[in-house]
């Protein structure tokens, strides 16, 4: 496991913006994937396919808009792989005092 380390002149003020500002990226990145989920079973619905099998099986000419609605749920899609990614990795993180 790597380590992150921070030294400050005021490591306790130091440890509590840092553990703030991550509480707040969680919060916006929670907020980013119910959005994404929320668009993404639009299309599931529309389609009765999961995003994963319409990424790995389908292609533009399966649906209707074509290219563009292609292009828009390949994209949600994709994004919403990124956010729950950083998701993971703020919330793998372990705070420890030296």
């Amino acid at each position: 496991m790597a380590e992150l380390i921070v030294k400050s002149t005021e490591l306790d003020r130091a440890a509590e913006m840092i553990k703030d500002a991550l509480a707040k990226r969680i919060a916006l990145l929670e907020h980013s994937r119910e959005r994404y989920r929320k668009k993404l079973e639009q299309f599931e619905k529309k389609y009765n396919i999961t995003s994963d099998r319409f990424i790995n099986e389908w292609a533009a000419e399966d649906l209707e808009g074509k290219d563009m609605e292609y292009v828009e749920w390949a994209g949600e899609y994709h994004f919403f792989l990124s956010v729950e990614e950083d998701l993971n990795i703020l919330k793998s993180l372990e705070y420890v005092t030296q």
